[in-house]
């Protein structure tokens, strides 16, 4: 069987776990020759939850929760030495994601979408970025090898139509989260599956991790 040398990521910029796999991710690349598409995959932002009274046991049993999550998200950028400075609040990622969509719109090539997500993810998620900053999107445009001209009426006029058929595109494929591999039409979510990922993309040389 011949080896796919193409893997598909969804991605949103506002996603602490698409943060983190991006090293692996990048280095599955590298070691398998796989070329890395990099699709946009504009999350809704989430439902606020119904305020509780923070004596009860529902709220303590939410904070219990949200603090775990919060500390294997810093463990796991702590061990991959990630400048990180995790968010307060969920993240504006729109302006961001349409950069990827006009990234991949002129046709820019594999190495320009690479540079442009492995600098906004950095930026963003080390708190240098905002990624609804429409000018900061545009530097980082420019600085993957982009073009900066246009960008702003697609901001405006398109992107949101654009994003919106991407994330259908996903969707379709099964994908509800972000990170999300599709390998011809294996469909993975989750960086918990870029060991089986990574067998793919080699030969399926023996037996699959589980």
């Amino acid at each position: 069987m011949p080896r796919p040398r193409a893997l598909v990521a969804y991605i949103d910029f506002k996603s602490p776990q698409a943060r983190l796999a991006l090293g692996p991710t990048l280095a599955i690349a590298e070691e398998t020759g796989a070329a890395l598409d990099w699709r946009p995959f504009h999350l809704k932002p989430r439902l606020r939850r119904q305020e509780l009274d923070p004596a009860s046991r529902g709220a303590r049993h939410r904070q219990v929760r949200a603090d775990y999550r919060r500390w294997e998200l810093d463990f796991y950028a702590n061990r991959q030495g990630i400048e990180w400075v995790y968010p307060e609040a969920e993240l504006d990622s729109f302006a961001a994601n349409a950069g990827l969509a006009w990234m991949r719109r002129q046709d820019a090539g594999l190495r320009q979408c690479d540079a442009y997500v492995r600098h906004v993810f950095a930026e963003v998620w080390a708190g240098r970025m905002v990624p609804d900053d429409r000018e900061a999107v545009e530097a980082a445009i420019v600085s993957a090898g982009g073009a900066r001209a246009g960008f702003g009426r697609f901001l405006d006029r398109q992107a949101g139509a654009e994003l919106a058929r991407a994330a259908d595109e996903a969707c379709a494929l099964g994908a509800n989260d972000v990170p999300a591999y599709a390998i011809g039409d294996e469909l993975y979510i989750g960086r918990a599956h870029l060991p089986v990922i990574r067998w793919w993309l080699g030969g399926q040389v023996g037996e699959p991790p589980v």
